[in-house]
């Protein structure tokens, strides 16, 4: 049984429904929505800004177990809204009530169950163009941020490579959210037309797998958790023929980690991300020899950010699969994510009705 851990406020809102805090139970989504009725909507800073939430993504953190624990983020780093209100000091406003935005995550953006949020500096809060879906635009800042940082930086890597080899293999460890945005996010940097540049996906999951093979990539692996590793490693390098030259790895594991230096070539490069707390012994002496890197994702920036932004409203970048909850459906949704039942990306919608993204390649 997956348990769901509450913070402090959502724990608080719960009290104020007179029940008891409800630690692992199908009635957490639901008792939080509940909750959000008594909840006030915050003051507007002097120079600031109130949103309206209205879609948030599904965000959490593993524990050190994946099945057995994990700890939902509300509202998360993938916050998409309209303006509720507006401070009366705000410097050259260009702000309207009603404007759709999105909102730059800081470390304070996992503060609860909160349907309004208000926000001190407005250069956190970037208008959302009419032609891009609210539910679309709060993926950006978080998992689809984090993508782009990670093509960003293997780009010069790819880039020099293809100058010298016939063939630059690409292998993207994890096919869910962050995986599915570095297939789209590869075409969108390198164009369509780079028949040498060839991007694998490898996972435990074969659902997940099979979505990141609609989204286009070249060929999936499946990393299978019950074969023994030196059959994982020649499967690998059986679909990879001359091996692999960049690794993007959002497990993030030290399993994940061994295999990826079993199959990587020399001179090759391991970018590093997620949210994984797993520690694991590297040989510095056989990277040396091997000249090879090992880097962590850098976090996004604000620039990064509006290229997406832009990227998306004017259809050169595509979108992932996503699906749209209830926020109701959270607990299960959460459940779900966990346990692979669901594929693509989830996204909350407060007070709606469900709906899919499907991705058509045809």
């Amino acid at each position: 049984m997956i348990k769901a851990e509450l913070n402090e406020n959502e724990l608080q809102a719960l009290r104020r429904l007179g029940g008891e805090p409800i630690r692992s139970s199908s009635l957490i989504s639901s008792s939080m929505a509940e909750a959000s009725s008594s909840m006030p909507i915050p003051e507007t800073p002097h120079s600031g800004l109130t949103i309206k939430v209205q879609y948030a993504g599904a965000c959490y953190e593993e524990g050190q177990s994946r099945r057995k624990r994990f700890t939902p983020k509300f509202p998360g780093n993938e916050i998409a809204g309209t303006i509720y209100d507006i401070g009366n000091d705000i410097p050259n406003c260009n702000y309207s009530y009603g404007d759709k935005v999105i909102i730059v995550p800081d470390e304070d953006s996992n503060t609860g169950y909160a349907e309004f949020i208000s926000i001190e500096d407005t250069a956190r809060v970037i208008q959302v163009p009419n032609n891009v879906p609210l539910e679309v635009a709060a993926m950006l800042p978080g998992g689809a941020l984090t993508a782009y940082a990670a093509v960003n930086c293997a780009k010069p890597h790819v880039e020099k490579l293809r100058k010298v080899k016939s063939c630059v293999n690409v292998l993207i460890v994890g096919a869910g959210g962050l995986g599915l945005w570095t297939v789209k996010l590869a075409k969108y940097f390198l164009g369509r037309d780079c028949n040498n540049v060839r991007v694998f996906v490898a996972d435990n999951s074969i659902d997940k797998l099979l979505t990141a093979q609609d989204h286009g990539c070249y060929d999936i692996i499946h990393w299978n958790e019950e074969d023994h590793e030196q059959y994982i490693h020649e499967r690998t390098l059986d679909s990879c023929k001359s091996g692999v030259d960049i690794i993007i790895d959002y497990i993030g594991s030290h399993r994940s980690m061994q295999r990826a230096l079993k199959v990587l070539n020399r001179e090759g490069v391991i970018l590093v991300g997620g949210n994984s707390t797993s520690e694991t012994n590297i040989s510095l002496t056989a990277l040396a020899a091997k000249q090879q890197s090992i880097v962590g994702i850098p976090q996004g920036n604000l620039n990064q950010l509006i290229e997406l932004l832009n990227a998306v409203a004017n259809k050169t970048l595509e979108i992932p699969e996503y699906k749209v909850f209830p926020v109701e459906d959270a607990n299960k949704v959460f459940e779900d994510l966990i346990e692979c039942r669901l594929t693509g990306r989830a996204i909350f919608k407060f007070g709606s009705q469900s709906s899919v993204h499907v991705m058509d390649n045809h």
